[in-house]
């Protein structure tokens, strides 16, 4: 599942850091899924109605991602690199792309620049319309992390979570950190349990897999946060509040997507189907 490795790509900073991503992702795929594609969305909605205008961008942007891929190709001999210009919204574009086979990647920023309202905005409401594992990459970030964390809460959600980030941390070689964030007054016996059975399928799928359990408690957002700090790559669950698309993250990963320094791959439920218990109640 979620072999082919999709970039939003627009030629700023920001698009180059997620495509850097995207590249080392897509390289870690078995031989025959190393799938790659570039999507150059040209937003027409401020366009006036200009189809001229719209035309002309077109053109250009399906010249420069074509330059991009072609330059990915020589460099990057193993993978196989499609890309395509899509006149629409950039959010409902690669929306459209999201689903089982794929991993939708695209860049935030951590600082306000020119380019902060933009890419701060699109992964939440890309993560929040999609139909499939999204990962949201900063840039302005300079320490050296390591170790794939994964939030978990209850549900046959977080198993389906804890199985995706096991499977990405054995690919890069690294330890899984699952942390569990219980009510203030938790049982951290029964906390663990809750660490235990959500991990039970991902351990047997890779049983040399180092892995460290973490229970706190507290506030989810924070805490998460905290512990995110220290990790390369943080997976968390979407429960995609409301019935129709383009509607919104739970608080808990919107706060992840929106202020962690590092990766951030959101999981929606599967087949659209969103429950209280939800990874990790996001």
């Amino acid at each position: 599942m979620h072999e082919t490795t999709v970039v939003g790509w627009d030629a700023s900073e920001t698009a180059e850091r997620a495509l850097e991503w995207a590249i080392a992702r897509a390289e870690m795929q078995a031989e025959g899924r190393r799938r790659l594609r570039l999507v150059r969305a040209v937003d027409d909605t401020g366009l006036a109605g200009d189809d001229d205008e719209t035309r002309a961008e077109l053109r250009r942007a399906e010249v420069d991602v074509a330059e991009r891929a072609e330059r990915i190709r020589a460099e990057h001999p193993g993978l196989e690199v499609e890309a395509a210009a899509v006149r629409g919204e950039p959010g409902d574009v690669l929306a459209d792309r999201t689903g089982d086979d794929s991993l939708v990647v695209v860049g935030a920023e951590n600082g306000r620049t020119d380019e902060y309202w933009h890419s701060s905005r699109l992964g939440p409401r890309l993560a929040g319309a999609a139909d499939g594992p999204v990962a949201v990459i900063p840039v302005g970030d300079v320490l050296e992390r390591s170790g794939v964390m994964v939030a978990v809460d209850h549900g046959e959600t977080a198993e389906r979570l804890c199985r995706l980030a096991a499977d990405y941390a054995a690919k890069r070689g690294e330890t899984l950190h699952a942390v569990h964030v219980g009510a203030r007054t938790h049982d951290v016996a029964q906390d663990t349990e809750v660490l235990d059975h959500a991990l039970a399928p991902a351990l047997a799928d890779h049983p040399d897999l180092a892995v460290e359990r973490h229970v706190d408690s507290g506030p989810t957002a924070p805490a998460l946060l905290r512990r995110a700090r220290e990790h390369a790559t943080v997976f968390v669950g979407s429960r995609q509040l409301g019935t129709v698309r383009r509607m919104f993250l739970g608080s808990v990963s919107h706060a992840l997507v929106t202020n962690a320094r590092c990766a951030t791959i959101v999981v929606p439920p599967l087949s659209g189907l969103h429950s209280e218990d939800d990874a990790t109640r996001a």
